[in-house]
């Protein structure tokens, strides 16, 4: 099998270079803290529910303390729903030390919440450093960075007689009627836990083959409802569901049982980062028997794959123990095993990622497209929309509508109605 950086294709070799996977490590990575002022408490702000139940970050703190004995407590609250758990905080100003840079922030105001990281960082030690920039400064860093695409159960692909990688969407739809006839559900796609159907925001930059679909969102009458990457989606995501090829149940948040389905040969195919990998190896899935490959998205053949990063860490503005959260900062990118733990490409250039997955995946030899930075423009006639891009609510919405193009057109009511108030 190909890897990384054995890869001869130029598209291939641009990805190995882009992931940081080449034989020339990163430069120095300055240490940029005063280690005399690390000491005393921090709270954590999390996403990671599952990780904190686990007593991860319990073992993270023990090896973080062992570095700086002056540190009593790091105290790691995690929110399902981080979005909505972390906002109100923020209105309020106490919303502990370490942080994950929402979304829904437009980048002019990180300088209100958030604290530079230019100190401890640069765009040659870490990827996507300059994913959170404002005026020069960067307030965030990946927590690791992951290729979406689907992960499979090989054997269940193989009695199914279904050839990877799935190159042609009418192929991908062929596999799903394959494992269907099979008795196991082709693609779970967690319905009912409502966040994993951001996967569908995130399929357009597959389908346009670029990082511009959102952005020209702004210039088009009917983005959902017309001949737009965003209407392919939605309209793939609905096919499925109508042909059975997804799990039966739409209402029951199956999100832990569903890698019990993975592991167990029930469920063929997740279309999701590959994070998701060790969690289904928790769970008794066997690496050996797990794939993972670029989702196809047309009828070209052509591959392509979608590079992102993670939520962003930042230290808040308001924090009273700022220096202890940029070392703990510090301590989960470079002295944790959390991108391990975590399925993640490493953020911290010199580090190699420990996922085998990841070298079938290139093998393949996928276009590459890097998500992009939304600007404040789009992030306002988001916010002003009131649809909840990459939180899965307005997909239930569509999905579940008696009138789909219905629906689609009034998402596309909302959109325009936004766009003329900020572009006015």
């Amino acid at each position: 099998m190909k890897t990384f950086l054995s890869t001869a294709s130029k598209t291939a070799l641009a990805a190995s270079a882009l992931l940081g996977l080449s034989f020339m490590a990163s430069a120095g990575v300055t240490d940029g803290i005063n280690k005399d002022e690390v000491k005393g408490e921090i709270t954590f702000y999390s996403n990671r529910t599952d990780l904190v139940e686990e007593g991860l970050y319990d073992r993270y703190e023990e090896e973080f303390k062992k570095l700086y004995p002056n540190v009593t407590n790091v105290k790691v609250v995690a929110f399902a729903d981080y979005q909505g758990g972390l906002r109100p905080r923020m209105n309020t100003g106490d919303y502990g030390d370490l942080v994950l840079i929402l979304p829904s922030v437009p980048s002019e105001q990180y300088a209100n919440f958030y604290e530079p990281l230019n100190n401890i960082y640069t765009s040659d030690d870490v990827y996507f450093f300059d994913a959170w920039e404002s005026d020069g400064k960067s307030y965030g860093v990946s927590m690791g960075n992951a290729l979406e695409g689907l992960v499979y159960n090989k054997d269940i692909l193989k009695s199914a007689g279904v050839e990877v990688p799935i190159k042609t969407l009418s192929d991908f739809f062929d596999a799903a009627e394959k494992i269907k006839a099979q008795g196991q559900i082709p693609l779970y796609i967690n319905f009912g836990a409502q966040w994993p159907l951001q996967q569908w925001d995130k399929f357009p930059l597959v389908v346009e083959g670029n990082d511009g679909v959102y952005e020209k969102m702004l210039e088009q009458d009917k983005p959902f409802s017309g001949d737009t990457a965003y209407n392919k989606s939605l309209s793939v995501l609905k096919k499925l569901i109508a042909d059975g090829h997804t799990e039966k149940d739409l209402i029951t948040n199956s999100w832990e049982d569903s890698k019990n389905s993975f592991a167990t040969g029930q469920a063929a195919m997740f279309y999701l980062g590959n994070w998701v990998i060790p969690q289904f190896i928790e769970r008794g899935a066997t690496s050996e028997n797990i794939g993972f490959m670029p989702i196809p998205s047309d009828e070209s053949g052509v591959l392509k794959a979608q590079m992102n990063h993670d939520w962003g860490y930042a230290v808040s503005k308001h924090s009273n123990n700022k220096e202890t959260a940029k070392a703990y900062l510090k301590f989960l990118i470079e002295g944790s095993d959390f991108d391990e733990v975590a399925g993640l490409i490493p953020s911290l250039k010199s580090k190699q990622p420990a996922l085998a997955q990841l070298n079938e995946y290139m093998s393949y030899e996928p276009v590459v497209i890097q998500t992009p930075e939304q600007s404040s423009t789009f992030i306002e006639v988001n916010n002003r929309s009131k649809i909840d891009f990459y939180s899965g609510g307005y997909i239930q919405d569509v999905m579940t509508a008696k009138d789909f193009n219905g629906a689609l057109e009034k998402l596309d009511a909302r959109w325009n109605r936004a766009k003329k108030r900020v572009l006015k």
